[in-house]
């Protein structure tokens, strides 16, 4: 069951605005800088000719050296820093000396690293201390003031973080505007939903779910988040006690435009409607579905997970293999790997990836040496750690999909139990539900002005994902059941 989630999505990394597939350039004057007596200068002046030439993770351990061994951080190299974080991701400069990230904390770019190092650690307050240093006309001000909001949801100061949302959504809508590159304004826009998304758990959390409904239905169907929303959408109408537009939001799902999108939360939601709804012989029908499909499935996983759990590559490998190789372990597994890969953090962090084994492929290529080798061994090591995160990722979000099924199977157990109750009270009270399942009308859709009303003729049947309603009417009204014993009483008195 959708419960208010206390954690945030981080986006680990800022995306990056360009393809993976750019012409470097040649670094012969990097290796004459090289040849030059060690000192902060040299390291800067290297740092930067390696970006100019598209190598920008060989770029990230020059930056480094110079950052740490500097007092100040002059404008230009912040525009240039700023720029590398683009390219490489705050990830890359999150980790450096604690001590050193402190030094430089008046740098905006320094400061969301921090600030991002220090959410990972949990330590809210600091974060947000640290966040503030980024003022709202940076171009890094919207992840800054996602951040904020949801350091201030974890400490529970809701007001705090509406305004920081709200000032996320503002920003990133500004930013996407004036965006001149695709990729670029594309990302803007995914912050924005994601404030807006946050937003609007906050008001679920706070019971306000009119409010709640009006910022999910914000959310473009072209979004990136969209697809990942909609469950919390239908739990909200779940909410309002709009169960047949809780159901009807739930079969969006079943689109082949979705066949990726699949999640045990979603039938336990359909079970419960059906249950609200009295419409018990559904939502055990649902059950007992859930237990056939979502077994099957467990166990497939759970032994893949067992065989592999502790190898550091496999499921990033599994992930580039061939769609024919992942088919023969389980078409269902495939269908997970593909939901995986299209979350927002994984397919950030799957750009870095490519574009550190890129840059590694291209100095291999070059001229043997000693500044090549210390690039080399640099990425390298990189690619190692990069790997290993990924690879968690994928085996934690599987192990999570097991750990739901196995959570949700026993709120299934739960309504059932309940469902069974249910009965049992009907039979000693001598009543029984009053109508019988039927198709549904339109007669019985709650709809507000701003809602769409499709007769579905003539239109596109995709247009109308995510707007679904059911029709079924309650059948919760309970008659009297006349049996022998009461009819010959109603004669004798007669």
């Amino acid at each position: 069951m959708f419960i208010y989630r206390k954690f945030i999505l981080f986006i680990s990394i800022i995306v990056v605005f360009i393809t993976i597939e750019f012409a470097y350039a040649d670094i012969n004057t990097s290796y004459e800088i090289f040849r030059e007596t060690q000192t902060p200068d040299r390291d800067r002046r290297l740092a930067i000719d390696l970006f100019q030439s598209k190598y920008f993770f060989s770029s990230l351990a020059f930056s480094k050296n110079y950052i740490a061994e500097i007092n100040k951080i002059d404008p230009l190299f912040e525009i240039y820093i700023e720029k590398l974080i683009l390219k490489t991701g705050t990830m890359s400069f999150s980790y450096m000396q604690e001590k050193t990230l402190k030094k430089h904390l008046y740098s905006p770019s320094i400061a969301l690293a921090y600030g991002f190092r220090l959410s990972q650690k949990k330590k809210w307050q600091q974060a947000l201390r640290t966040l503030t240093v980024i003022p709202n006309h940076h171009r890094f001000s919207a992840e800054a003031r996602m951040m904020e909001g949801a350091a201030n949801t974890m400490i529970n100061k809701d007001l705090e973080a509406e305004k920081s949302y709200m000032n996320c959504i503002k920003i990133a809508k500004e930013l996407e505007e004036i965006s001149s590159v695709k990729k670029q304004g594309r990302y803007y826009s995914i912050l924005k939903d994601t404030c807006a998304i946050h937003l609007a758990r906050i008001e679920y959390k706070n019971a306000n779910y009119d409010k709640s409904m009006e910022l999910y239905n914000l959310i473009p169907k072209v979004s990136y988040q969209w697809p990942f929303m909609l469950i919390e959408k239908a739990w909200t109408a779940y909410q309002l006690e709009d169960f047949n537009r809780s159901l009807g939001i739930i079969v969006t799902y079943k689109s082949p435009l979705l066949s990726s999108y699949f999640f045990p939360e979603t039938e336990v939601l359909k079970s419960l409607s059906y249950f609200k709804l009295c419409l018990y012989r559904d939502s055990l029908k649902t059950i007992e579905q859930y237990y056939k499909v979502y077994k099957t499935r467990s166990e497939a996983l759970k032994a893949l997970l067992i065989d592999h759990k502790h190898s550091n590559t496999y499921f990033l490998k599994m992930m580039f293999a061939p769609i024919h190789v992942v088919e023969k372990l389980n078409p269902y597994i495939r269908n997970l790997m593909t939901q995986i890969r299209k979350k927002i953090k994984f397919s950030i962090d799957l750009v870095a990836y490519k574009r550190v084994q890129n840059e590694l492929k291209n100095l291999q290529k070059l001229h043997s040496g000693k500044l090549s080798d210390i690039l080399q061994d640099e990425l390298k090591e990189t690619l190692r750690i990069r790997t290993t995160h990924l690879n968690h990722f994928i085996k934690k979000k599987m192990f999570d999909f097991i750990n739901d099924i196995h959570r949700f199977s026993y709120e299934m157990f739960n309504i059932k139990i309940e469902i069974l109750a249910k009965k049992r009270d009907l039979v000693w009270k001598n009543k029984m539900l009053i109508a019988d399942r039927s198709r549904g009308s339109h007669k019985n859709i709650s709809r507000k002005a701003q809602e769409h009303f499709y007769d579905f003729k003539g239109e596109f049947w995709a247009d109308e994902l995510g707007d679904y309603s059911f029709g079924l009417k309650s059948n919760c009204e309970l008659i009297r059941v006349k049996t022998q014993a009461s009819i010959e009483s109603n004669e004798v008195s007669k």
